[in-house]
């Protein structure tokens, strides 16, 4: 119970992501003990053998099965490993028995946990960069060490039910001071996602506790919740196989039915999030019932997501779809996701049952927590990070605990030695990943400087560094450790090693914007035209706006007296810049007026803007007439 506060110390600044990989690192180490410990607790094989333990252990065998169809990638493994992790967590808080005085010693730690966070907030965040007035201070960049405001927020959320448990009227008053302020914080930083869960779970509280004495008696049957999941099923399938929202890809198949949020596509705001959610149900419905692999939404995304105004150059990867629901059934299908939806019900079915049992505020505080995570799940991605995760997995636990018969037999001994070892080979492995990935990230860092100092030497050498990193062959960003190396080879003009590193990198992520358009890059300078254009092309493929790789395309057409090829790519392409059309315009005239002078119409005497004028009518107007003969017919006769 003070995991809390060692997991919100473990923070690294000198790593890209400060907050994950040191969470996840402390957290498997302190699972290996406190497991092996918990196998001879009377307790145990009830909390194994319970409905809930069932389902959670059937969704992580669904992963699996996932992440075998996939092809058995590292960055799925990661993913299954934590989750392997955070069900023996379920299972180490399911197995305790809650008295009063362990719930109570639990809501001084979530106290203790939300003082200091507050104290980071104040003392890192507000004291350092207060300048002029509160109304212009930027509260949507405070973070509290959770790397971002929302995920501050939700903490906020989740940590208040439970530090309101305390059972000492003047610890309460106490509290009811210190949530003033996290309330005051909640608010402040504008996170509508962890104001909605906060909404979600006063309610929650006020209704279950208050009539707690009418709440009707719940029998859970494995017989009915497989019926349940039938159920739960038969939309998702409708879904999938576009019965329902046949219409997905577009980026407006959910909009139209909420909001027109158009103008609001340049910054991350709900009308962007929508789209992505939109593009994520286009994943869902190409790929089969075992999704696209565990640790495979960021990957795959970048082929559908493309048209997202922030990803459309490739600067910016989205890495989840700001939707934990939404995430499982794209990566590992919708069988999984109905089995994680089965085991959310179960234990909110279990939370009434025992506030009608118990008759005690705390177990409607312990829901109304539990459910503030489910409600933030819409919005957000607690999934991935570790400190909400373990609040989920503990109320889960704490909730199950409740509801169990009590027991008074351990496990076997051959039983319990196989467990263990099972456990600890799990969660040995899981903390030699996370070890890895955190230095990995430590070692990214270094390269990212490296790179803006255009210092190659360096960043071969930080490259070299992860070779031994089996666990990190991508960074937190989406990018493919080769791509820096590669990088630095090309511009010390080193073409083959170059090459060799793109290639390894495409191999990794086959949907990288700039990797795609380097490897490209690098073919071009190394005289392979063919193959330089197939990779153009599926730069352009993965997203359509890129203009980058749209004037490369165009270049190398150009560059290979393929003019009819180049002008029809500018042509095609035309409005992809119409908000900068400067640069594109230099090459549409050079371009034209090279193409029309192998057939003998000169247009260098022709005022710009006519050309221009004449293009524009083409792109836009006459889109099937010939250009050849269109131009010609009034460069002659004008």
């Amino acid at each position: 119970m003070v995991l809390p506060i060692g997991l919100l110390l473990s923070f690294d600044a000198k790593a890209l992501d400060p907050a994950l990989n040191p969470r996840l690192v402390v957290l498997s180490l302190f699972l290996i003990p406190a497991f092996l410990l918990n196998l001879k607790n009377p307790r145990f094989p009830a909390a194994l053998n319970s409905l809930p333990s069932l389902l959670f252990a059937l969704f992580i065998l669904i992963e699996l099965l996932a992440w075998f169809y996939d092809g058995r990638r590292i960055e799925g493994l990661v993913v299954l490993l934590k989750d392997m992790g955070f069900y023996l967590l379920f299972l180490v808080a399911a197995s305790q028995d809650w008295t009063a005085k362990r719930m109570n010693f639990l809501a001084w730690s979530a106290f203790a946990t939300l003082l200091i966070i507050l104290g980071f907030v104040i003392f890192e965040d507000l004291l350092p960069n207060w300048r002029g007035g509160f109304a212009d201070f930027p509260f949507t960049r405070l973070s509290g060490r959770m790397a971002h405001h929302n995920l501050l927020a939700s903490a906020l959320v989740v940590l208040l039910p439970i530090v309101l448990i305390q059972t000492k009227n003047w610890s309460r008053v106490l509290a009811s001071v210190l949530l003033i302020f996290a309330l005051a914080l909640i608010l402040f930083t504008r996170s509508r996602s962890a104001q909605l869960a906060l909404m979600a779970g006063g309610v929650f509280f006020m209704l279950s506790y208050l009539l707690r004495r009418r709440i009707p008696g719940f029998e859970l049957k494995r017989r009915k919740v497989f019926l349940l999941g039938l159920l739960l099923l038969i939309p998702l399938l409708l879904v999938q196989y576009k019965v329902l929202l046949p219409n997905t890809g577009d980026g407006k198949s959910l909009q139209s039915r909420h909001l027109d949020l158009s103008s609001t596509e340049k910054n991350f705001t709900t009308g962007e999030r929508l789209k992505i959610w939109d593009y994520s149900l286009a994943m869902i419905q190409e790929h089969g019932l075992l999704g696209v692999g565990p640790g495979q939404w960021k990957s795959e995304f970048p082929s559908y997501g493309s048209e997202v105004y922030r990803s459309r150059q490739g600067m910016v990867q989205f890495q989840r779809p700001h939707n934990d629901y939404l995430w499982i059934w794209a990566e590992i299908g919708p069988f999984g996701l109905v089995v994680f939806l089965l085991f959310v019900l179960v234990t909110l079915v279990l939370v009434l049952s025992n506030i009608r049992h118990y008759n005690q505020a705390c177990e409607a505080l312990i829901g109304a927590a539990f459910l503030s995570l489910l409600v933030v799940s819409l919005f957000s991605f607690p999934r991935e990070r570790i400190f909400h995760q373990y609040f989920f997995f503990l109320t889960a636990g704490i909730i199950h605990s409740k509801a169990l018969a009590k027991a008074d037999r351990s496990l076997p001994d051959l039983k319990a030695a196989a467990l263990g070892l099972a456990a600890f080979l799990i969660l040995g492995l899981l903390s030699i990943a996370s070890l890895e990935r955190w230095r990995g990230e430590r070692i990214s860092r270094k390269m990212i400087v490296a790179h803006g100092d255009s210092d190659w030497e360096a960043l071969l050498r930080f490259k070299a560094q992860t070779d031994a990193l089996d666990f990190y062959p991508l960074s937190p960003v989406g990018m493919p450790m080769e791509f820096y190396s590669g990088l630095a080879y090309l511009n010390q003009g080193d073409l083959p090693s170059a090459l060799a590193e793109y290639q390894k990198a495409y191999q990794l992520h086959h949907n990288n914007l700039q990797v795609t358009n380097n490897l490209a890059n690098t073919y071009t300078l190394m005289g392979e035209v063919d193959s330089a254009l197939v990779y153009y092309r599926r730069a352009i493929e993965i997203s359509p706006f890129y203009k980058e790789g749209i004037l490369n395309l165009a270049s190398t057409y150009f560059n290979n007296a393929q003019l009819e090829g180049a002008y029809a790519v500018l042509r095609e392409k035309a409005a992809v810049f119409d908000d900068d059309r400067e640069l594109y315009e230099q090459y549409v005239l050079i371009v034209l007026k090279a193409w029309t002078l192998e057939y003998e119409i000169d247009l260098s005497t022709m005022a710009q803007e006519q050309i221009l004028k004449w293009h524009y009518i083409l792109a836009y107007d006459v889109v099937n007439d010939p250009a050849l003969e269109y131009i010609k017919a009034r460069a002659l006769n004008p």
